[in-house]
């Protein structure tokens, strides 16, 4: 027996500061519904939670972007419903200025709505707003540029610029070789007088039926007259041969011809037109019927040689090269920052290739009777900038983002390319009747712009709708996640509490125990 080193009490001290030590742990977890309070509870448990935590903060505040980029989108559509709805009432109005029974003034007092309804248009597109952010007056597009060079300036046009589309600095675009259209051209003049035959010739499957009395012009006419379903001009050249060219008969193809030189512009002997050549492979002319018909017309060769496909262009876009359809250009190399841009070539009016001429100095072929705008050597530098986009921060990490486009609803904008006299919805007017049936096309050509405007959003809200809703299962999933982590169990900390609470009493009670066994000492000196 020792009384100078009483062990039982150092050791039942020592337990009894270790069990006080886990009952204070113990009280923490419970006081604060904690498994980790300190990062010396668990550190790489904390460094994780933590992690979870601020992506849980994050996704939070990535559920408040969606709702606030779909409210954008929202109040650009409301803005473009009532955009289409002023497009359906100039349809009306320009409808009915169409009918012969309307007097010089039935038109001007036409007019006079027309032109408030255009303004209104142009008010909506400058006005409608969204946090002070301008949406439809094109501040939120993708910003580009198309400089031709060498070239006749309008020759080329980017017909469309997706998101997918970067900034990229004057890029260099080369034609490598133009569209053309499907060419068939009669081997002898044509014959003269009536064709004495009645039967039925046949051009790209559809039949025309021609009389004994039928002249050429009136065989060519009827030819032209299926145009609609054939895609299929005839012409009749200066030296009385006969041509066939793959395009859309379009009286309104005349106003791009007058006026116009071989330097960018026709000659006065050429200042007509048949109308817009379609080009590429799809165009296509393939011949059948009588064969007297197709003789008395010129073509003394068999079908099988004077059937014909027209070509598409060929260009490069920064080195890479572009496909092609017809003569429009797309960038399908997604290493490109022009990543889906759409280019058109030979504009004449908006994706056409080239205007067929009827003048009598349209040459010996029908090739030469075709005029085009852009050379097999064009080039040009093309710009893009795409800042000015709707960028929605959709997640709770560095690049988790989309961002979108808005185009603009301008009258100046919208209806482009539908006339070659009417610019844009901003030109339509019904004071003669010729301009109110061009209007027409530039009003259905608008209507067209803003819907598929319109569908654009209505995917993005679509998506969006989406996004919000799985950003909503992941911070669910994360918050729970990071709870595993953090949270106490609160059953088995008080399981561990009141294991610790006893230790501690007992342990408090040997140490009593231990502290008074020095003293059976005093019983071995009395």
């Amino acid at each position: 027996m020792f009384v100078n080193t009483n062990i039982p009490a150092l050791n039942a001290q020592r337990q009894l500061y270790a069990n006080n030590i886990s009952l204070d742990k113990s009280l923490e977890r419970l006081s604060s519904g904690l498994r980790i309070n300190t990062g010396a509870d668990d550190a790489s448990g904390l460094a994780m939670a933590e992690k979870m935590k601020a992506q849980s903060v994050g996704l939070t505040s990535a559920i408040q972007n969606t709702q606030d980029g779909a409210s954008l989108f929202k109040i650009a559509d409301g803005a473009l419903d009532q955009v289409g709805r002023i497009l359906s009432r100039l349809e009306e109005l320009v409808v009915r200025a169409n009918n012969r029974t309307l007097t010089d003034g039935d038109r001007i007092t036409l007019q006079d709505e027309i032109t408030q309804l255009i303004d209104q248009v142009s008010v909506i597109s400058n006005n409608t707003e969204y946090n002070t952010l301008k949406l439809l007056d094109g501040n939120l597009d993708i910003k580009k540029n198309l400089t031709v060079s060498p070239g006749i300036p309008g020759s080329m046009k980017i017909l469309q610029t997706p998101g997918t589309v970067k900034t990229a600095t004057n890029m260099v675009l080369s034609i490598t070789a133009r569209a053309t259209p499907a060419v068939v051209s009669a081997t002898v003049a044509a014959s003269a007088g009536s064709v004495n035959l009645q039967n039925t010739i046949n051009i790209n499957g559809v039949d025309v039926q021609v009389s004994p009395t039928d002249t050429l012009n009136t065989v060519l006419s009827k030819i032209n007259q299926a145009n609609s379903k054939t895609n299929v001009i005839a012409i009749q050249l200066s030296t009385g041969f006969v041509g066939l060219v793959s395009g859309i008969v379009d009286n309104d193809a005349q106003n791009v011809a007058k006026g116009r030189s071989a330097a960018g512009s026709f000659t006065t002997a050429n200042a007509s037109a048949a109308g817009y050549t379609t080009v590429g492979t799809a165009a296509t002319i393939s011949l059948g019927g009588d064969t007297g018909i197709w003789n008395w017309m010129g073509y003394t060769t068999s079908f099988t040689t004077v059937n014909a496909s027209g070509s598409n262009v060929a260009g490069m876009l920064g080195g890479i090269k572009l496909q092609a359809t017809g003569n429009t250009l797309i960038m399908e190399d997604a290493g490109s920052p022009m990543y889906g841009i759409k280019i058109g070539t030979s504009m004449f009016n908006e994706a056409y290739g080239g205007v067929v001429l009827t003048g009598p100095n349209a040459g010996a072929s029908p090739a030469s009777a075709i005029y085009y705008v852009t050379s097999a050597t064009d080039q040009a530098t093309i710009s893009t900038n795409d800042q000015k986009k709707v960028g929605l921060q959709l997640g709770a990490n560095y690049n988790q983002s989309i961002a979108y486009s808005l185009q603009s609803v301008a009258p100046d904008v919208i209806g482009v390319g539908a006339s070659s006299k009417l610019s844009s919805l901003k030109q339509v007017n019904v004071i003669t009747l010729t301009d109110a049936n061009l209007s027409l096309k530039v009003i259905q050509k608008a209507i067209t712009d803003v819907t598929t405007i319109r569908a654009a959003i209505g995917a993005t809200l679509n998506r969006l709708d989406y996004t919000e809703k799985t950003i909503r299962i992941q911070r669910e999933n994360m918050t729970s996640a990071e709870s595993k982590l953090r949270d106490a169990d609160m059953a088995l900390e008080m399981t561990y509490y009141t294991r610790n609470q006893i230790l501690s009493q007992t342990a408090t009670a040997m140490l009593a125990q231990a502290n008074s066994r020095p003293q059976n000492v005093l019983q071995l000196l009395k």
